[in-house]
């Protein structure tokens, strides 16, 4: 059946990369997505202040997407063994350093100051691992899996990492769940960097000792790297796709702060996670199955339908009458985020200029973490006025952009790389 040859490119990935790679970037992601969290918790019990806590996270998520793009400009021009084995022990060091500062006292501004220190120091390594398959896939359907792939690994870490800071917190102590996230980037982040694919090239068509059209038009040469295009060149040319990713994540943002007001007025706030977490179920699903999609079906009308279905799910959302309701509609929105996902980093990989993958795929994280962290602080203060409703509503106009910026995208009808399917 063409479906299960279509499902079989998964399987192929192994053969590209290897299972260690798939496990090392697989765990190496999940410390970002306990961070958050387990700041979050530390800060809280420390300071006595879900406030100050709010304020530590804030400056530690705004540091993170900052820094990403930079450090994707390092790993552009240099390769990513090299930064990241920098990194990665600067990382441990910060967060270390944080736990031991709450755990002294310190005030919000030191608090607040480290957390700015483990944000700068956060390897994307989601994003670098799309750079890697980026450089090594075939063609557009190999492409499309590996891209579907590393969206469910996504979605995967950001139920288990939130999961795994509750569990270390209850079990152990607030400080327990960070040591353990730096524990985790010294172990699986250096192990992505040592990895063999960290010493391949990294710009979408390049093979070592050949020539390609793409990096002689950038002026390469054989076996050297092409010249990488400015900061400010790769993020105009990603205009659109990055609105389209701030949009989902203020989808993102507004939707968390909303269902967590629902389950909060519907007196059982405990829920609000494992209700969440439904969403990520459903997107790792049907992000796995987008590489099912016919090729007619193009990138745009892809996002146009993604976004017009999000927005529409989640208004409906606002008339949910109890958490069961709610629930369904969480996981049917979810069928719809996972392909969205997909898509945007897969028009992000084809619009960026030669020689800045890692730049596009660092900020197009970025712009998720700015758009979260924007709609969360607007829904919230909607929320506490309006109740959960507003929220939902914050995130179904949040949806409807990711339309907009569907609208405005030109995705150039070209292969990535030359090779098999």
């Amino acid at each position: 059946m063409p479906q299960l040859r279509t499902f079989r490119r998964y399987g192929a990935l192994a053969r590209l990369l290897g299972w260690s790679f798939l496990v090392v970037g697989l765990l190496g992601r999940l410390p970002t997505s306990m961070v958050i969290l387990g700041v979050l918790t530390l800060v809280a019990s420390a300071a006595g202040s879900v406030g100050d806590a709010g304020l530590a996270s804030a400056a530690l998520a705004l540091s993170t997407a900052v820094s990403g793009p930079v450090i994707g400009r390092w790993t552009d021009r240099h390769g990513q063994r090299v930064p990241l084995l920098v990194l990665a022990p600067l990382n441990a060091i910060a967060l270390i350093g944080l736990v031991v500062a709450a755990g002294a006292g310190a005030r919000l501004p030191v608090l607040a100051g480290l957390c700015v220190a483990v944000g700068a120091t956060t390897v994307p390594v989601g994003s670098l691992a799309r750079v890697r398959w980026l450089a090594l896939t075939g063609g557009p359907r190999q492409t499309g899996a590996a891209l579907s792939y590393e969206s469910m690994a996504d979605e995967t870490v950001f139920v288990l990492g939130p999961a795994l800071v509750g569990v270390a917190a209850s079990l152990g102590t607030p400080e327990l769940p960070v040591l353990i996230a730096a524990g985790l980037v010294l172990v699986f982040v250096t192990a992505f960097a040592l990895h063999p694919s960290a010493a391949r090239p990294t710009r979408p068509g390049e093979v070592i000792g050949t020539s390609s059209p793409a990096a002689g038009a950038a002026g390469g040469h054989p076996g050297r790297p092409a010249r990488t295009p400015s900061l400010g060149a790769v993020l105009t040319a990603l205009a659109p796709a990055l609105a389209g990713m701030a949009s989902v994540g203020m989808f993102f943002g507004a939707s968390q702060t909303a269902v967590t007001a629902f389950a909060a007025a519907a007196g059982t706030p405990g829920r609000a996670g494992l209700i969440y977490a439904v969403m990520g179920v459903g997107s790792a699903v049907m992000a796995l199955a987008v590489v099912a999609l016919p090729e007619v079906v193009s990138l745009r009308l892809r996002l146009v339908v993604s976004g017009a279905g999000m927005a529409a799910i989640t208004a409906a959302m606002t008339f949910a009458g109890s958490t069961a309701a709610l629930s369904v509609l969480v996981l049917a929105v979810g069928f719809l985020v996972g392909p969205a996902l997909v898509t945007l980093f897969t028009v992000a990989g084809r619009i960026a200029p030669q020689g800045g993958t890692a730049v596009a795929m660092t900020a197009m994280g970025s712009a998720n973490v700015v758009g979260v962290a924007a709609a969360a602080a607007l829904a919230g203060s909607l929320a506490d006025l309006h109740g959960a409703a507003a929220g939902f509503a914050v995130a179904a106009v949040s949806a409807a952009g990711l339309v907009l910026a569907a609208l405005a995208v030109r995705v150039p009808e070209r292969r990535l790389a030359v090779g098999p399917e």
